[in-house]
């Protein structure tokens, strides 16, 4: 995240608490759509289309309050089954799935169903391993997803590599992301609090070049890449 004490947009509040001597933080996020503020660090549980697997939705007020009440939700996980303009006259996530007051993080990639694929990336768009076979996604693509989810919380697309690769190849995954970037924020929704993507693999070089451009965005918050 980024070093600013407090960060504010308009469907999000985020205050320091505390610092730790190795500038760890503590702090406490308030979401609109939340009624208690949340205690950062939190948890973030993972969702299938928005909806946590491993509970239904009429047990989930029965999991600790207000520590449960952050989803992260992959926009690629809608590219089956309803169209987004259907959801966005649904009015996004929250209206579709009766979940008012819960907050949406929204990230491009999950951990196991839709993974990045470096390989078939390229200079229009991101690729990704998904349900739907391989897809590349373009930011105007990924923004139209924004636009019609309306989550609180979104990443900006982003080139990921993995740690392997050639040094021109990991200064190419940061020229991407921060092109991606502007042009995301060009199309960036009014509401939500936007998360710049930071990549560089494994050279902390390239990692803080990728830092230096994203906070001279209109960004709220910084999103680290392993």
């Amino acid at each position: 995240m980024s070093s600013s004490n407090s960060i504010h947009s308009s469907a999000m509040k985020f205050a320091v608490k505390a610092w730790s001597n190795g500038r760890a933080r503590a702090g406490v996020l308030h979401l609109d759509c939340c009624p208690t503020p949340i205690d950062t660090p939190s948890l973030l549980l993972s969702t299938r289309k928005g909806l946590p697997l491993f509970i239904s939705p009429d047990l989930l007020p029965s999991l600790p309050s207000p520590d449960s009440h952050l989803l992260h939700v992959s926009p690629l996980h809608f590219l089956e089954g309803l169209s987004m303009t259907t959801i966005s006259k649904i009015g996004g996530l929250h209206q579709m799935l009766g979940l008012h007051e819960y907050g949406f993080a929204a990230v491009p990639r999950d951990s196991i169903q839709c993974l990045p694929e470096a390989n078939s990336t390229n200079k229009v768009g991101a690729s990704f391993e998904t349900p739907c076979g391989r897809l590349l996604i373009k930011p105007a693509e990924y923004m139209e997803m924004i636009s019609s989810l309306r989550p609180e919380l979104w990443a900006t697309l982003a080139d990921e590599v993995p740690a392997w690769v050639s040094d021109k190849r990991n200064k190419t995954s940061v020229d991407r992301t921060i092109k991606w970037l502007d042009e995301c924020i060009a199309l960036s929704p009014t509401g939500g609090a936007v998360f710049g993507a930071i990549v560089g693999g494994s050279s902390l070089e390239e990692r803080q070049r990728c830092a230096q451009e994203v906070a001279r965005r209109n960004v709220s918050v910084l999103e680290y890449h392993d």
